[in-house]
């Protein structure tokens, strides 16, 4: 029993890791259609990335129901079975556990964990992008709107002020 449920448990982490793998492709093509400025492909790949995150939460409640099945077979609970035990735990020859399923979860883990990092990392620097963007958009408003405005200090080619009233048209009078 214990050597089909970590069966399923490996089978689990696979299709984490196939869902990790599309979120990292579709957040680094959301960092490609930001710099191109693309509304549809922005749009497309949020909608993406919200797709893969469901459907990882759903891979992931699955696995936690593995792991509590396992977790029954083996006299544990639950929570005193993170990935890591569980893989310390197939170690253990009293199981009658084939040894390259140890191996198979340990390279799994390893996937996921490094996966996880880099769809933070890619997300932590499409955010510091949008940031710096919206700061800039943020300050052009600001200048352009400073300009337009008739508390502006315009001066005139002999230095002095500018009567305000008079200096801060966008429309000529001829106009």
């Amino acid at each position: 029993m214990s050597q089909e449920l970590i069966g399923r448990l490996h089978a689990s982490l696979q299709k984490l890791i196939g869902f990790h793998r599309q979120l990292l492709e579709a957040v680094r093509a959301e960092k490609d259609a930001l710099v191109q400025a693309e509304m549809r492909a922005i749009r497309e790949t949020t909608c993406t990335k919200q797709v893969l995150v469901e459907s990882i939460k759903l891979e992931e409640a699955a696995r936690l129901r593995v792991v509590a099945e396992l977790a029954a077979a083996w006299g544990k609970k639950p929570a005193e079975l993170p990935l890591s035990q569980i893989i310390i735990e197939t170690q253990a020859t009293s199981r009658g556990l084939d040894p390259k399923i140890t191996e198979n979860l340990r390279s799994s883990l390893n996937a996921l964990t490094l996966l996880v990092k880099r769809v933070t990392e890619q997300n932590q620097e499409n955010s510091r992008f949008v940031e710096r963007a919206l700061e800039h958009v943020g300050n052009m408003k600001r200048n352009v709107l400073g300009e337009a405005s008739p508390n502006s200090q315009t001066y005139t080619q002999q230095g002095t002020r500018s009567a305000a009233s008079a200096g801060n048209r966008l429309i000529s009078r001829e106009a």
